[in-house]
């Protein structure tokens, strides 16, 4: 260890080989493991690239990078560099001055005002998804919240009609991709393997191909020559302050891209989820029906989604038992401190959010199911970050809480879901998904 930095107590041995090996394919258990052992905080030394990583479940450094002293950490390499190659340079990928610019740019379009003017398309969407649902239908809820979460995306911020083989197609590409960059950033030195047989090369044209496709409605809109008022005029039409140019087709792409996959695919794990925990706690259930029938006429009005409510506390519960975005990377700028703890620059912070939402020293009982507990009044101080914290937090966080509610509501006004499943498995690529949801939705008698 070098004797000019104090790090968190390092993981060797066989254990360090446990976690290279293991952490690949259960990357939860294995880091989750390695907490037990070591604490709130330890660091691996890899040697095949001689990169240090702290990891850390600790409140209090969480908010310091990401909130206290944010300006000295980049989005790391693993993003930056590594996913970016796929998924190009959108906000998600992006650093720096850049990123800054281009947040600046989308931000208007994620305004409350604007989200509330979405729900009528949200309910329009969801209802027409829930006429597939007979008297009695099985159903895998992983793949149904998936198809809807997109079309959703597609329509309220792009205005797009995308058919169900094309979602299809852009879901497959998006798993395949996580697959891939899972693997290179998990063994590095397994990358050399994946290059020789062609499996990168493989990647970035099924990358071109998701690009292609978001492409053609981006054309699609400039050759209609209509003006939809959504978020993407906003894009095409905004320019940049010290230049007074357009972005430029790639990255209006990029970022398109980016929407894309984040607007969808982190609702929909979070919505499989959510509906797993109800069916597995029926007092739940009982409540949140009482709630939706009280509500009366302003249940799905946007003031009554977006408030606090028992339907929020089921939808943050769930999100903090199973949260999409399990883990959050980043990179010092510079030597750093906090604490008894100092690393050098390079540091790669890897903040373990699964880890801090079941960490007993803030949560009572934190393996179970409690919605209530986000009752209480200083439930803002949690430790709880299923959007992450401070400038580069969820821009999509409004939007999406308020179609989980909109969906969750709507849907246990007029069905119920018994899952065929008592336990999920879940894996943990760029985010946090169930392999299934399976089971059986029945139509509530009229």
């Amino acid at each position: 260890m070098d004797p000019q930095f104090n790090y968190p107590t390092e993981l060797k041995g066989r254990r360090k080989l446990y976690s290279l090996i293991n952490g690949v394919k259960d990357p939860l258990a294995t880091i989750s493991g390695n907490h037990r052992i070591a604490g709130d905080s330890y660091r691996i030394r890899a040697n095949f690239t001689n990169k240090n990583f702290i990891f850390s479940q600790d409140k209090e450094f969480v908010e310091y990078i990401l909130k206290q002293n944010h300006k000295n950490y980049y989005k790391s390499e693993i993003q930056s560099v590594t996913l970016a190659k796929y998924l190009g340079n959108g906000l998600l990928t992006n650093n720096g001055k850049d990123w800054l610019k281009q947040r600046r740019l989308i931000q208007p379009g994620f305004s409350k005002v604007k989200i509330a003017s979405l729900v009528s398309i949200m309910e329009e969407e969801t209802d027409k998804a829930f006429e597939a649902f007979g008297t009695e239908t099985e159903v895998d809820l992983y793949d149904f919240f998936h198809s809807l979460a997109f079309t959703i995306v597609a329509k309220t911020l792009f205005s797009s009609d995308i058919d169900e083989r094309t979602v299809k197609e852009l879901g497959r590409i998006i798993t395949e991709i996580q697959e891939v960059f899972a693997k290179e950033v998990r063994l590095p030195f397994y990358t050399q393997l994946l290059q020789v047989f062609g499996i990168i090369d493989r990647n970035i044209e099924k990358s071109k191909r998701a690009k292609a496709i978001i492409h053609s409605v981006l054309e699609k809109r400039r050759s209609s020559g209509e003006e939809k008022n959504d978020l993407l005029d906003m894009l095409i039409r905004a320019r940049y302050e010290d230049t007074g140019l357009p972005m430029s087709d790639e990255q209006l792409v990029d970022e398109m891209l980016i929407l894309f996959i984040a607007g969808h695919e982190t609702t929909a794990n979070a919505l499989s989820f959510i509906f797993f925990e109800i069916s597995r706690h029926p007092e739940a259930e009982e409540k949140l029906r009482q709630e939706i029938a009280g509500e009366g006429e302003s249940v799905f009005t946007p003031e009554s989604l977006m408030k606090k409510s028992f339907t929020s506390n089921i939808i943050k519960e769930s999100m903090r038992l199973h949260s999409p975005a399990w883990a959050i990377d980043r990179q010092a700028l510079e030597d750093d401190r906090f604490g008894e703890y100092s690393w050098p620059k390079g540091t790669f912070i890897i903040l373990y959010i699964s880890g801090l939402h079941r960490n007993p020293r803030y949560w009572n009982e934190p393996d179970s199911f409690i919605p209530e507990r986000f009752d209480d009044e200083n439930s803002k101080n949690f430790a709880y970050y299923p959007f992450g914290a401070g400038p580069r937090l969820c821009i999509g966080e409004h939007f999406a809480v308020m179609e989980m509610a909109l969906i969750v509501r709507r849907f246990y006004r007029r069905f119920r879901f018994i899952s065929y499943q008592e336990t999920l498995e879940k894996k943990a690529l760029v985010t946090l998904r169930p392999v299934s949801v399976k089971g059986k939705i029945i139509r509530n008698p009229e």
